[in-house]
């Protein structure tokens, strides 16, 4: 099989072509079920829709959930904050690489001249521009993980676990039952409205993350009236104090990998920005500057968070209660609101999450699409109007085409892991589903990458290529790839006790869990590059023929930078030969 690489070797086309010309080739194309075609967006995310779907994916239940997890991890409130200081500087580290990788790459040869236009899809690209060999493998088992993983679902049964209450009881299956009912609702309105109106769906998002961003802020302030003397629940001195911080910490290294594996969870999500860098007003500059400040925030307030549950919450209640966060609540405000405070805190950042997702993942999976590994490619790689463009005869009422195969792709797939994880209590479906994402789409692709960038700054010239400085760029890849690879060993490190807490993260299920079922799912994408690769072109009438991708972009000059107009993609079995590669057209912005 052969897969056109644009990657390095797009041309220019002849420049006299008139934008009609263009815009007639990509209306064929729309009906050549051969062809999967993809336009820009009329209305692109500004800088602020930028920082707020990155907050909105990372500000989920991590940071209500995950310093549980921490403390149980390392019985020890120094180590816990280093924890997320640690968390903070991974973040920082990846926020680096992913601006590296996001402005550098994918790059075109555009009238003699390399240069770097930015595309949708994400870590997608940047492990496929690393991992070339052998042909469609990146493509294949990536796909394969994103696709089932990245689907809302763990967040869509926090949300409903947390709506039916009682989490901490031995409610019977009827409301477990319920909360996966409420799972399913939680998904499925966020793909509704995303399908059904594109600017409708941002706007949404973006004032939620404004709420969720104020109930953040709620922690520290509430903090500084305790320490104020306002409540009496202050146990700064005693958590805080060099002498006691770090007594009675844990020295097991499988301990610290849970903990590790969950605070770098509750970081998660700062790449969102680079699954839709074609959506972006002048990608180049609002892209660079909305990681920054998002993960700079998001940095700041995680610290805050936590040492403001520090100050309110004494360590025997942290490791004694079952959620921290509930503690705190009820040391300041009392049981009577606490319960039901934290519920909707959460709730409104399960639902939050889900929202930012949906948007994000559907772009990413419209690229998995495009490049032809999955069936019915251009059902789920082109967007289209929902209820049909003959219903808005006025083109001013028209809705904008949205990913509707991919966000379809996305609701059932969250719907079956919510149904293949019945057996297990929501709260365990929840934690084995965000272990699974974390190694499986973060640990996984933020490794490979990390060490990726190291090959490229020591073994070529990637320094001529790239605007970030070559030691900030060598430093930070150190720092992920060791944030990165630290888990995706130790994770086989068996328990050295049998009985405690951390052991208890999901209840039922033995230690070696994530790491059995994340081998899997990468060996049923390995099975499936297999069948793409080996088996299919030699079935049927593609005997002796192989698969081609060929990729025909079309780019403009806006506001002095060069962007994707829109991209049309053929896939077809050839017989079997090097096929001529098709050429991008340069137009300016008229």
């Amino acid at each position: 099989m052969v897969e056109l690489d644009d990657n390095q070797s797009v041309r220019s086309g002849n420049s006299s072509l008139c934008l009609g010309d263009d815009d007639r080739r990509y209306l064929e194309a729309l009906k050549d079920r051969d062809h999967v075609v993809t336009k820009n967006t009329k209305h692109p995310l500004g800088l602020f829709s930028v920082v707020a779907f990155i907050l909105q994916q990372v500000i989920g239940t991590g940071i209500f959930r995950t310093p549980w997890t921490a403390m149980h991890a390392t019985q020890s409130v120094g180590l816990t904050l280093l924890f997320w200081l640690f968390g903070a500087l991974t973040a920082v580290a990846g926020t680096v690489i992913y601006i590296d990788f996001g402005l550098t790459i994918p790059r075109h040869n555009i009238d003699g001249q390399e240069e770097p236009v930015v595309r949708n899809g994400g870590d997608l690209n940047y492990v496929n521009y690393l991992l070339k060999r052998p042909r469609f493998f990146v493509l294949s088992f990536y796909a394969i993980n994103y696709i089932f993983l990245a689907s809302s679902a763990a967040n869509a049964l926090s949300f409903g676990d947390d709506i039916i209450g009682d989490q901490g009881t031995n409610r019977g299956a009827l409301k477990d039952a319920a909360a996966r009912g409420l799972a399913v609702l939680a998904v499925t309105f966020p793909c509704f409205l995303h399908a059904f109106t594109r600017r409708g769906g941002i706007l949404l998002n973006n004032v939620v993350v404004v709420v969720k961003v104020a109930i953040l802020c709620t922690f520290p302030i509430m903090a500084i009236c305790v320490l104020a003397g306002v409540v009496d629940s202050n146990h700064a001195q005693r958590n805080l104090s060099p002498t006691n911080s770090f007594s009675g910490a844990r020295s097991d290294i499988d301990s610290y990998t849970q903990g590790i594996l969950a605070v770098l969870y509750a970081y998660s999500g700062y790449n969102q920005a680079n699954y839709v860098l074609c959506e972006i007003d002048r990608p180049r500059k609002s892209f660079k500057r909305g990681i920054i400040i998002a993960v700079g925030l998001i940095c700041v307030l995680y610290m805050f968070v936590n040492l403001s549950y520090m100050v309110v919450v004494s360590k025997e209640q942290q490791l004694n209660a079952g959620d921290i966060a509930l503690e705190f609540l009820i040391n300041v405000i009392g049981h009577k609101h606490a319960q039901r405070l934290l519920a909707a805190f959460t709730t409104t950042s399960s639902l939050g999450n889900i929202i930012g997702m949906t948007f994000t993942a559907s772009k990413v999976k419209q690229e998995i699409a495009k490049e032809g590994v999955v069936p019915f490619a251009k059902f789920f790689g082109e967007n289209r109007t929902l209820f049909g463009r003959r219903r808005f005869r006025n083109k001013a009422h028209r809705p904008e085409p949205t990913p509707l195969g991919a966000l379809f792709l996305h609701w059932l797939f969250a719907v079956i892991l919510i149904l293949l994880t019945w057996p297990a209590r929501p709260a365990s479906a929840y934690r084995i589903l965000v272990n699974l994402y974390v190694y499986l789409t973060d640990v996984v692709p933020s490794f490979i990458m990390a060490i990726g960038m190291l090959y490229l700054r020591f073994f070529t010239r990637w320094s001529t290529k790239s605007l970030v400085p070559s030691w900030l760029s060598i430093l930070a890849a150190f720092v992920y790839a060791l944030a990165n690879g630290f888990p995706l060993v130790a994770v086989w490190i068996p328990p050295t006790h049998t009985s405690g807490d951390v052991y208890d993260l999901i209840p039922g299920f033995p230690w070696y869990m994530t790491g059995t079922l994340s081998w899997i799912l990468l060996g049923c994408g390995v099975l499936y590059w297999w069948c793409f690769r080996f088996v299919l072109p030699r079935v049927g009438a593609r005997k002796g023929k192989e698969f081609v991708v060929e990729r025909e972009p079309v780019f403009r000059m806006q506001d002095g930078e060069r962007v994707q107009w829109h991209e049309i993609v053929l896939h077809s079995w050839v017989v079997k030969s090097e096929p001529e590669k098709r050429q991008g057209y340069v137009r300016d912005d008229l």
